[in-house]
């Protein structure tokens, strides 16, 4: 049979026939082969797991669905080590399985820093040495001195020992500063710290002479959100060496400026008791000296 009448036969489009058939059937199969293989429209909610321990989330079952990955560990001395700071995707994401999940963690120690110069500088300068070197004031004790008394540092410790320049230390670790003073400096104005973060509170009060006390942190503890909306004591002064206590409130709540703006007025009001009852003094002191 010649190829011209071959290809006019009922055999070559029957053949042709089952040739295309087959190349249909062929291209369904690998299509569904390739939704089973991909879990093609079968997806998973991401859950928030920040705020969570690292150990905790790889263990649960809810996340045995994704692949965790740490991707950087950061030393933060106030949350617990291993603790998720962020992740990616965000939660919620709708993700397939086996979808890798990136975290950073709070790592377990600070890299190893060399202990700065805080000894005879100023207070202001030893406490930006240190927050430079990624380190904290730990408890700043002032000393008078009836001559000298420049209100420089004259002593670095930490553990409660002396500790030279240069020598190796964790970052975040606390150094407590010895600083001397004339015998006459005993106020200090309280910055202006409402509406501050907490690394900004911390620097300012620091930086005259003031002591960081107990924080506190209303809704979810997040240093790039938290903001300073109160503190005490009450006052726009204190003597060196006060511990200030801290309120920290999200700054993405509705009652933030709120809780800004009631404090502002009740420092304003004791302020101006304070000025009213200072003047009633200098009244009464001035009423006895020219009794006498």
């Amino acid at each position: 049979m010649r190829l011209r009448d071959f290809l006019k036969s009922k055999l070559f489009f029957k053949h042709l026939l089952l040739i295309i058939l087959s190349f249909f059937v062929l291209l369904f199969l690998v299509m569904q082969l390739l939704k089973i293989y991909t879990r093609h429209g079968k997806e998973y909610e991401v859950p928030k797991i920040t705020g969570q321990s690292l150990q905790d989330v790889m263990s649960s079952q809810e996340m045995s669905l994704f692949d965790i990955v740490v991707i950087d560990s950061i030393y933060r001395e106030d949350i617990q080590a291993g603790t998720i700071l962020t992740q990616d995707p965000n939660p919620g994401s709708m993700v397939k399985r086996g979808r890798k999940i990136y975290v950073t963690v709070v790592a377990f120690s600070g890299e190893i820093v060399k202990m700065p110069v805080c000894v005879n500088v100023s207070l202001k300068t030893a406490v930006q040495n240190l927050v430079d070197k990624g380190l904290r004031v730990g408890t700043l004790m002032f000393r008078s001195a009836d001559i000298g008394g420049n209100g420089f540092v004259v002593e670095q410790r930490f553990n409660g020992q002396s500790i030279k320049a240069g020598t190796d230390i964790q970052s975040g670790e606390a150094i407590d500063l010895i600083v001397e003073v004339p015998s006459t400096t005993t106020i200090v104005k309280i910055p202006n710290i409402l509406g501050k973060t907490e690394k900004e509170a911390e620097l300012l009060l620091w930086q005259v002479g003031l002591n960081v006390g107990f924080k506190q942190y209303d809704g979810e503890k997040d240093r790039d959100k938290m903001r300073v909306v109160s503190y005490s004591p009450l006052s726009n002064s204190a003597t060196l060496g006060t511990s200030i206590s801290l309120n920290f409130m999200s700054s993405s709540k509705k009652k933030y400026q709120k809780e800004m703006d009631n404090f502002n007025r009740e420092k304003n009001k004791k302020a101006e008791e304070e000025r009213i009852n200072q003047q009633i003094e200098e009244q009464i002191t001035s009423d006895e000296v020219q009794e006498n």
